[in-house]
């Protein structure tokens, strides 16, 4: 019996030893969340708030959730408690980020209109990731701002046109603006109504296909052409016609099939992207000097890239909502990903991505917007993205052209 007492003693020993790394490893984080909920608290008193992270740290995407655990511990023990955006009038933002000495966490106290910080440092444990070629940067322009929603917006020069003109895509017209490429204001010409037999889902999405001097429009269920006509008096000479019609939509190289009564794309993709594709809400074509790779926010929350050969989960994309796009540019690898981070509930921020193998690697500075993104899509232009914006105070839909610019 005692041998065996021995034996059982000697197993666990050895147990325990063999845990010791893995139970230091997962409580690592837990004094320096423990004290940023301490710090939270202090700034919201108790009661209830939203919670976000976002990772912008060399901290492996595995072990976010036990920092989550260690921050909702801290903060139940102040009398704090984390409930759903829905349910909280105080929104706490906490951002995970590094520098080459340390590590800092950041968080954004929103209660109203007033925003108050906490921060602690942390010991770096793994050194700073660095973009793959020189970093970018994000600068946005307004093209056109309107009360009504805005769906896509495109520049092209149409038929009888002597200048470009700006193409406003809105769910019940397409709207053709003249006169203000050049800094000056939008005039409103021609607009044309969108007629079809079925009903819009209603989280209502919509994209223009711009080739030089004509368009197409894809909505739900329907496809709006243009084509030429004798112009009339102030008119341009074109003419849109609207036709129930569940064709793909164009996605770079590709075309995917739309789901007409919801808001996002079937995963059927022409030419197929891979066996087992799922539902996505929109895609990234890269093209760079590491090859091609197509980049998937799937409905079910997860990010995938597919290299051409095998689908596999993007790293890094734990924050990012569901819109991204792809972009060509003469920066780092000439192929970057612009994608949204989730803040609170009426404020995002898009960031530039590289893909290096199966992980995103940011190379740009967060753009804070005022808003909402409600789309983002390719632009008829190179090194460009389209943002469609909506603010609350007051309430517009903006429509933005976003360049990328080599940080030199």
């Amino acid at each position: 019996m005692k041998s065996v007492l021995r034996t059982w003693a000697g197993l666990a020993c050895t147990g325990l030893l063999l845990c010791t790394p893995v139970c230091r490893a997962a409580g690592a984080w837990d004094a320096p969340a423990t004290e940023l909920a301490h710090q939270i608290a202090a700034l919201t008193g108790p009661g209830t708030v939203s919670l976000t992270i976002r990772n912008m740290s060399s901290i492996p995407v595995d072990d976010i959730p036990a920092i989550r655990r260690s921050l909702l511990n801290g903060l139940s023990s102040q009398g704090v408690t984390v409930r759903p955006a829905t349910e909280a009038a105080t929104v706490v933002r906490v951002t995970l980020s590094q520098t080459a000495q340390e590590g800092l966490w950041v968080a954004e106290v929103q209660q109203g209109p007033e925003v108050r910080v906490a921060m602690v440092s942390v010991a770096n444990t793994a050194p700073v990731r660095k973009p793959q070629g020189t970093p970018v940067a994000l600068r946005k322009t307004l093209l056109f701002s309107q009360t009504e929603p805005i769906l896509d917006v495109g520049l092209a020069t149409l038929a009888g046109d002597a200048a470009a003109s700006l193409v406003v895509l809105s769910p019940e017209e397409i709207a053709i603006y003249h006169g203000g490429e050049n800094g000056g204001a939008w005039v409103k010409g021609q607009s044309f109504a969108i007629t079809t037999s079925r009903p819009f889902p209603r989280d209502l999405r919509g994209r223009l296909q711009i080739d030089a001097d004509e368009f197409k429009a894809y909505l739900p269920g329907v496809i709006c052409s243009e084509s030429p006509q004798a112009a009339t008096g102030t008119n341009v000479g074109i003419a849109v016609t609207c036709a129930d019609s569940d064709d793909p939509w164009p996605i770079g190289s590709r075309r995917a099939f739309y789901n007409s009564s919801r808001d996002f794309f079937t995963g059927v993709t022409i030419p197929n992207m891979a066996s087992g594709a799922q539902p996505f809400y929109s895609v990234a074509e890269l093209r760079g000097g590491s090859g091609e790779v197509a980049v998937y926010n799937e409905v079910g929350g997860q990010v995938r890239a597919f290299d051409g050969t095998s689908v596999k989960a993007l790293a890094g994309s734990r924050d990012w909502g569901s819109d991204l796009v792809g972009v060509e540019s003469e920066c780092g690898s000439r192929a970057q990903l612009l994608t949204t981070i989730s803040g609170d509930a009426m404020q995002d921020s898009l960031v530039a991505y590289e893909v290096a193998g199966h992980d995103a690697i940011a190379v740009s500075a967060p753009l804070p917007l005022d808003g909402q993104v409600t789309a983002l899509w390719p632009a008829n232009g190179p090194s460009m993205a389209t943002m469609i914006l909506k603010t609350e105070q007051p309430l517009q839909y903006e429509a933005y052209r976003v360049a990328l610019v080599c940080n030199q």
